[in-house]
């Protein structure tokens, strides 16, 4: 007996209720473990409204246990009962809800977001089919839900954003966590790096375990192999940053005195064209402090810099630690969340997690294109204008620039600094250099910037470049690179939160329940 129990383990709890679902039912073990990882368990009392009509749907219901009833216009249209579903047209057809639905018994809900539903349709086309026959059966029995749906608008044509007090308090919230975030820095820079790593890592999580790989295996392989791909690359590249040690310094100082004569070259033109700065000693020995730099680089700079590196790199190997719990963990933190918020307001509180995630997503992914297209055009002007290592002189500045102004500064006097070395004495290439960075920075600030990024999170090309400059003001450099995606995630909750005090339905419909899970916990406390 014992031995056939440990052959036939008993199925997870979960597996069994989700089984008793007729439209979950063909889904493998695995399946229906991933399809948990993402469903929402929700309790309803008796006389609990679940959803009002006119309500944008994000969600598909499947009841567990329970009974529901279905009303259009005071109408009963019908009463479902444990193992059959609801919801779905609404995310279908990008509609808005047309019914209510109100729990005529206790209810247990697994619910499912949007995003989620759509995935599983796209993923299991019998199940597509079966809602598919389903969706028509319902309109054949009620007729009336069809000219209702017809007098409809779409979901997304009332979406006007946040109002000038929404948005005074997120343009507000923006510079107080900016300046949390300046005292915290240590924590928030590897944290924001493992946000990268899981944004590129997620999708080969996701296809591990389309695969049949379990989410906690396939976290630990991800994050081991780019942990181990860091630590090799460490290895390897240590002994060659030893080696070159003494050629760096030699090529530093080649390429300083190339700088050195670059810089008097330009002060000389610039006291031709205006004699008053000749008198008042402008650019007097610049070369020489140049010079001096370059010479004294190891003995004044680098053991600062190796010291900085040193003191930042226990914080950052924090980053594949939270990028593994981020990749094992990320679906049961957003049903914490979710969890934590009443009935009424967790189809607004599902919509926030996944913009939140979505905004961040998006930002990221514009930060590459960004880093892909400066890339391309400073490598393709570098190479016209006849400059060495175009590539990695365009891949280095494109890196820069995601330090907004300084970083570009940054970047020019690098290629300024080898093109005046390769070519001496040819100054019109330096104005030729400028002239291009110029230009892609103005293609950046301007165009591609507010287009790509903004335009992902939703920000007007205006505020975007005007946040830059806050960011600028309160947290230095890393405010610079932090404003844009901290403006985007609290505008979404703003947004949010705005929808929900401004929605008096919601607020009545959270009250009422609150007296009906009171009403049911003091029944018996009068006999």
């Amino acid at each position: 007996m014992l031995l056939n129990r440990f052959r036939h383990p008993i199925a997870p709890h979960h597996q069994m209720v989700l089984r008793e679902v007729p439209l979950l039912a063909g889904l493998s073990n695995h399946e229906l473990d991933t399809l948990n990882n993402v469903l929402h368990q929700r309790s309803y009392v008796q006389d609990e409204i679940i959803y009002d009509p006119q309500e944008e749907g994000q969600a598909i219901y499947f009841i567990l246990a329970g009974k529901v009833r279905v009303t259009l216009d005071g109408q009963i249209l019908g009463t479902l009962e444990a193992g059959q579903f609801f919801g779905e047209r609404a995310l279908l057809e990008n509609m808005r809800r047309h019914t209510q639905v109100r729990a005529i018994e206790n209810c247990v809900l697994a619910v499912l977001f949007r995003d989620d539903f759509l995935h599983l349709l796209h993923t299991h086309p019998q199940i597509a089919d079966t809602i598919s026959q389903h969706c028509s059966l319902r309109r054949s029995q009620f007729p009336e839900l069809e000219q209702n749906t017809i007098q409809q608008p779409p979901v997304l044509s009332e979406n006007h954003g946040p109002g000038p007090v929404a948005w005074a308090g997120i343009i507000t919230t923006t510079c107080l966590l900016l300046l949390i975030f300046k005292k915290i820095l240590w924590l928030v820079v590897p944290f924001l790096l493992a946000l990268i790593l899981y944004y590129l890592l997620a999708p080969l999580e996701k296809k591990m375990v389309a695969a049949g790989t379990g989410r906690g295996i396939a976290a630990v392989a991800l994050s081991g192999a780019f942990l181990m791909v860091t630590v090799i690359g460490l290895l390897l590249v240590y002994p060659l940053v030893v080696a070159s040690a003494a050629s760096w310094q030699a090529g530093i100082a080649h390429y300083s005195a190339g700088g050195a004569v670059l810089a008097e070259q330009l002060v000389e033109g610039i006291q031709e064209k205006f004699s008053f700065l000749q008198t008042s000693h402008f650019g007097d020995n610049i070369s020489q402090q140049i010079t001096d730099v370059s010479e004294h680089f190891s003995d004044k700079y680098l053991g600062k810099i190796l010291s900085g590196l040193a003191t930042w790199l226990p914080s950052l190997l924090l980053t594949p630690i939270i990028t593994f719990f981020m990749l094992k963990d990320g679906a049961n933190f957003r049903k914490m969340l979710g969890a934590a918020v009443p009935n009424a307001f967790f189809e607004k509180t599902l919509y926030l997690i996944h913009a939140v995630d979505q905004t961040a997503r998006l930002y990221f992914v514009g930060l590459m294109k960004m880093t892909v297209i400066d890339t391309i055009l400073t490598t393709l002007g570098l190479w016209a204008l006849g400059i060495s290592s175009p590539l990695m002189l365009g891949l280095t500045v494109a890196i820069l620039c995601w330090i907004p102004y300084l970083g570009p500064l940054l970047g020019f006097a690098i290629v300024a600094l080898v093109a005046s070395t390769d070519m001496p004495g040819n100054i019109s290439v330096i104005y030729s250099l400028a002239g291009l960075f110029i230009l892609i920075r103005m293609l950046d600030d301007f165009f591609f910037l507010p287009a790509i990024v903004g335009r992902s999170l939703r920000i007007h090309p205006l505020l975007t470049i005007m946040m830059f400059l806050v960011g600028e003001a309160i947290a230095g450099v890393a405010g610079l690179m932090l404003v844009i995606p901290i403006l985007g995630v609290v505008r979404i909750l703003g947004e949010t939160l705005e929808i929900i005090l401004k929605d008096t339905r919601l607020q009545a419909r959270h009250r009422y329940s609150e007296k009906l899970r009171w009403r049911a916990a003091t029944r018996d406390m009068d006999r």
